[in-house]
């Protein structure tokens, strides 16, 4: 099995090294060429590996001069290794079960009552219990959602007073896409409720239903009306960072978690990473301009989120307490989006 894993990460390693290693060796072989030798025999009796593996009890090391790269050490039930100070892989071998672990992932083999399973998950539910239903609470956040946009006013209404009609949207063309990347679940003593956070991105497309475009004029977001430029399509994309504090309850008509409703809901804050509009228009053939800037809109938002779904697919829906725009620069709208989720 060592000797597997050794064969393995080399691999890797001889792919992936980071840049600076490689200058390391290259440097060290640099070196190794401009040594003085009184004649050619000479030189080719001189060796010197860069690369070194040294073996002792159940640990192998692996070293690129005297940096230790990769360790791999076999234990009595599990064998892992160790690439700088972080464990990425980690085989756990079983009377009834098979574990491989990579980062916070596993695939699992677990035989029980004549019955073989394969899971594919997180490594927190790693145990027979968690495999089964029966063990630590995870909730639904991690995964990929897609969906619609669109803003309401102070009345929360779609409609637009006469100052801010250059904001109504075309809500068939204003999708958001968030990929959640990241998640933290912690149940109060139960497999089914819990409270989970997490990390995410959301990019958010708003498609203007009017010939125009939005800029900044005298701190203010105004209409740029785009009347006869042969316009094909205009719009505005946001980008946040998306943190979660929700409550989580699946409910137990079944004991197996992949067969259970689930609902929840919480607060959801958002930190904007970056905005532009974007207008293509047809002058002998397609052309596009694109405006990166922060058009007002408001750096930080917060507001409610929840979900309802079965298994890893869910129902989604968003709504901003925040305004979109920094008040008194920019008409008072409130962002909200709905759509499907599917949870890893």
């Amino acid at each position: 099995m060592k000797k597997i894993c050794i064969i393995v990460w080399l691999a890797v390693f001889a792919a992936v090294s980071p840049a600076q290693e490689l200058d390391s060796l290259k440097t060290i072989m640099d070196n190794k060429k401009s040594q003085d030798s009184p004649d050619k025999k000479e030189r080719e009796t001189k060796t010197y590996s860069p690369v070194t593996v040294e073996e002792s009890g159940d640990e192998v090391k692996i070293r690129l001069g005297s940096k230790e790269l990769i360790k791999v050490i076999d234990g009595d039930d599990s064998t892992y290794i160790i690439v700088g100070d972080k464990k990425v892989l980690e085989v756990i071998d079983q009377p009834d079960s098979t574990r491989i672990r990579v980062g916070d992932k596993e695939i699992s083999i677990v035989e029980k009552n004549d019955d073989t399973r394969v899971h594919v998950g997180n490594a927190d539910e790693g145990d027979d219990e968690d495999l089964y239903g029966h063990g630590k609470f995870r909730g639904h956040w991690a995964g990929v959602e897609w969906g619609i946009n669109n803003m309401l006013d102070k009345d929360l209404t779609l409609s637009r007073e006469e100052v801010a009609e250059f904001m109504d949207l075309r809500t068939d063309r204003s999708w958001c896409l968030n990929l959640n990347v990241a998640q933290y679940s912690l149940g109060f003593g139960s497999s089914q409720v819990g409270l989970l956070t997490g990390l995410g991105l959301g990019f958010n497309n708003y498609y203007f239903d009017h010939d125009n475009t939005i800029a900044e004029v005298d701190d203010y977001v105004s209409e740029i009306p785009l009347d006869g430029t042969n316009l094909v399509r205009s719009k505005l994309t946001a980008s946040f960072i998306r943190i979660p504090l929700l409550l989580e309850v699946q409910f137990p008509g079944s004991s197996i978690r992949s067969n259970r409703v689930f609902l929840s809901a919480g607060i959801l804050a958002g930190i904007k990473l970056g905005s532009h509009t974007k207008v293509v228009y047809k002058d002998d053939g397609k052309s596009k301009d694109k405006d990166r800037d922060d058009f007002n809109i408001n750096p930080f938002r917060y507001g409610l989120t929840f979900r309802m779904g079965y298994h890893n697919i869910s129902v989604f829906g968003d709504y901003s307490f925040t305004p979109f725009f920094v008040r008194d620069k920019g008409p008072e709208l409130y962002p909200f989006s709905a759509g499907l989720s599917v949870s890893f």
